[in-house]
């Protein structure tokens, strides 16, 4: 069955988790995990700092990077908290236009905008949202990632002005599920 249409709750996930997660028989795959310990490198064309609101804003060809895994987008807000002793500490990542992640093991994911919540290692990305590895896509209305686990789950949402909902959508080519 290449065309899965019309999917949704469990069953979406579990065809995601098939589909996107199980290791090939070639190479073990990751999927969306990172190194909590390795340093989050953000580099933009601008940035602006406001310390009163404990932000940093980040804009124009955004590159945020976390050992291997890798998001693109036109501007991040990055959110942290001021701890009296002259550093910081980096809680929550927002991104916003175009936003692109990936992995090393050619998994993607692309959306209008992403929240990474660094102490949960959590992103949630919405709006649009194309998920790939390989050939295979699934797309939905919102992606929520666990980087400590690598797994993933997409959901469909409501559809906008027209009304009605979106559902979440898969293509898996053969032999490459």
């Amino acid at each position: 069955m290449s065309w899965i249409d019309h999917i949704s709750g469990r069953g979406a996930a579990m065809l995601l988790a098939a589909a996107l997660f199980l290791p090939g028989a070639a190479q073990a795959q990751q999927g969306f995990r990172t190194d909590p310990n390795k340093p989050i490198e953000i580099e933009a064309d601008a940035l602006e700092v406001q310390d009163t609101k404990q932000t940093a804003t980040f804009s124009g060809n955004v590159r945020v990077n976390q050992g291997d895994i890798r998001m693109k987008s036109d501007k991040v807000i990055v959110h942290y908290d001021g701890s009296g002793q002259g550093s910081s500490r980096i809680s929550r990542i927002s991104a916003t236009g175009n936003v692109f992640v990936s992995s090393p093991d050619q998994q993607t994911a692309s959306g209008d905008w992403a929240t990474y919540t660094v102490q949960s290692r959590q992103i949630e990305m919405g709006n649009s949202v194309i998920l790939r590895q390989g050939e295979n896509v699934i797309r939905g209305s919102r992606l929520t990632v666990d980087l400590a686990t690598g797994q993933a789950r997409v959901t469909g949402g409501p559809a906008g002005e027209s009304g009605g909902t979106t559902r979440v959508r898969g293509l898996f080519q053969p032999g490459n599920n």
